[in-house]
């Protein structure tokens, strides 16, 4: 058995060989992880809904944040003072300190709610302005910790985590005040989307039918037809547009000429547009095929959730890479160049 001093001397080795860039990334997921560990079933949903909250989006804050710091060189050091020290423990302290109470349910939760409906927020939808203050306060933990570590004029290197919390910010207060279709343009998506799956679903000669915001599903397994009320967040149209604003981003942040980065960003955002199609378009197959009951119709809705808009990103910057080390082939021993987002080559990285 190794002795105590023995474990203590391999830990503090592993914790030296942990890059400072993993270091941020840690930093930025303990307050996710630490209300994961005390509130586990709010992730279950990457969108609130239903009497439900959705944290899962946290945790694609988080994937986009790990796509932003592969710009980040393994080797490079960020300069910090033994002040800036203390404000990053301060700050994880703060940070921790806030979710954890938020993810217990208590004092702080029964404020926001209260909060919340002093505000105008729609008592039926008043999860939604509790997910809006989970999202702000993240958003202000991660920017505020990103201008310690790496400087307010970097921040940019991290974007687009940024703009994914913000992004779910904004739609979580609109929901929180505006709820169900009294938005008109988003509606308004809500209801293309609706007629987009009943033209699929009549080329296909699906049982399937949808007419403004209302969609029916003559089910196999069921007496009586689903008859489904959409409303813009239940059928994707904010992550759409948060996720195509991602796809714009991402575009505009790779090493390419500007017509191939509009290129790309139109081919992005076209591709979440008709994804999302299909996702709803399965959802009503689903049903059409196998769904006895809503519950059974809603938890598939669920299964499937949003995480295809990640899975799709992936894909996508994949395939723009492999486009584009064949359209500029990095020359022999120009080793650690990249061209597929802004590159740490081009700032200097100053040393700890």
């Amino acid at each position: 058995m190794p002795s105590e001093e023995t474990r203590t001397s391999r830990l503090a080795e592993a914790m030296r060989k942990i890059s400072d860039r993993d270091r941020y990334l840690i930093f930025a997921a303990i307050p996710i992880l630490l209300l994961f560990a005390v509130a586990p079933d709010t992730f279950l949903l990457s969108w609130a809904g239903f009497g439900q909250l959705g944290r899962g989006g946290l945790f694609f804050v988080l994937f986009f944040l790990g796509f932003d710091l592969l710009s980040f060189p393994k080797d490079k050091k960020f300069t910090l003072s033994r002040m800036k020290k203390i404000e990053v423990v301060i700050m994880i302290a703060v940070g921790s300190i806030y979710f954890v109470e938020v993810g217990l349910g208590q004092v702080l939760t029964d404020a926001i709610y209260s909060l919340g409906r002093s505000l105008g927020a729609s008592g039926n939808v008043s999860n939604s302005f509790l997910m809006a203050t989970d999202y702000a306060a993240y958003t202000i933990y991660l920017t505020l910790l990103s201008a310690i570590l790496i400087g307010i004029s970097r921040i940019r290197m991290v974007i687009v985590s940024i703009i994914f919390a913000l992004g779910m910010l904004f739609f979580y207060l609109l929901d929180a005040f505006f709820p169900y279709g009294s938005i008109g343009p988003l509606q308004f998506w809500a209801n293309f989307i609706v007629a987009a799956v009943a033209g699929l679903a009549d080329i296909l000669h699906l049982p399937i039918y949808g007419l403004s915001n209302n969609l029916t599903i003559v089910g196999l397994r069921t007496p009586e037809p689903f008859h489904l009320v959409v409303y813009w967040p239940s059928v994707g149209v904010q992550s759409t547009l948060i996720f195509s604003l991602v796809m714009i981003v991402i575009a505009a942040k790779l090493e390419a000429p500007t017509v191939r980065k509009i290129v790309y960003a139109v081919v992005g955002v076209a591709g979440t547009i008709c994804l999302n199609i299909l996702r709803i378009f399965t959802i009503s197959v689903y049903g059409y095929l196998y769904a006895t009951t809503g519950q059974q119709l809603d938890a598939f809705h669920n299964s499937i959730g949003e995480i295809v808009f990640p899975i799709w990103i992936f894909i996508f910057l994949m395939i723009i890479i492999w486009i584009e080390d064949r359209l500029n082939p990095i020359p022999k021993g120009a080793v650690g160049k990249t061209r597929n987002v802004d590159t740490p080559r081009k700032i200097e990285q100053p040393r700890l």
